[in-house]
């Protein structure tokens, strides 16, 4: 039984246990928490920026106020065009408490992001879980993502879920810099 079979037992006998309706990643996956699975843009799009604008709500700045990037990110431009679907961690009323986005066709996941008051109840491992199942052809590839050096929760959370880092990044919490770190996982 794979890693991911056996999270997807677990769940059904959580989920069992809690009256909460499960089945595969395609069309959700409930949890006591949330249900995930691929986003409808022309539905979810505006429960997806609002939980995007979240990240920066701390902070006290306004969207318009951002950088290139992290306006694109808030207004989820990238996942508005062909070849993307966005995988989505949805409470049960209706508010998106986490993301995860993946390029089809050159098979990159990118704005893995999960609300701060949303994180540590494993709904970024199930998305990207959720992420690798939605994967229309099965044929042998590698899927890759950019995380920053300092995000060691989420560099851990990668590791675990079988992607690697080429190369040496065996100082990260010897340098002050943040840097990117290209991971990869073999699929297949």
């Amino acid at each position: 039984m794979t890693p991911s079979n056996t999270l997807l037992l677990l769940l059904s006998i959580v989920a069992a246990f809690l009256s909460v309706p499960c089945s595969s990643f395609g069309s959700g996956t409930a949890t006591s928490v949330a249900t995930i699975r691929v986003a409808d843009i022309s539905k979810d799009l505006s429960a997806i920026q609002e939980c995007r604008r979240s990240a920066y709500a701390n902070e006290g700045k306004d969207v318009s106020t951002l950088l290139s990037a992290a306006k694109s990110f808030c207004n989820a431009d990238q996942i508005q065009k062909p070849g993307y679907i966005c995988v989505i961690a949805q409470a049960k009323d209706g508010t998106v408490l986490g993301t995860a986005d993946l390029n089809t066709r050159a098979k990159i996941v990118n704005n893995v992001y999960v609300r701060e008051e949303a994180r540590k109840q494993g709904l970024a491992q199930l998305m990207m879980e959720a992420v690798e199942d939605s994967l229309s052809d099965k044929l042998p590839t590698t899927l890759k993502l950019t995380v920053q050096s300092k995000n060691i929760p989420a560099i851990s959370l990668y590791k675990k879920l079988g992607f690697e880092a080429p190369g040496v990044y065996g100082f990260l919490d010897a340098t002050p810099f943040d840097f990117l770190i290209e991971m990869e996982k073999k699929l297949g």
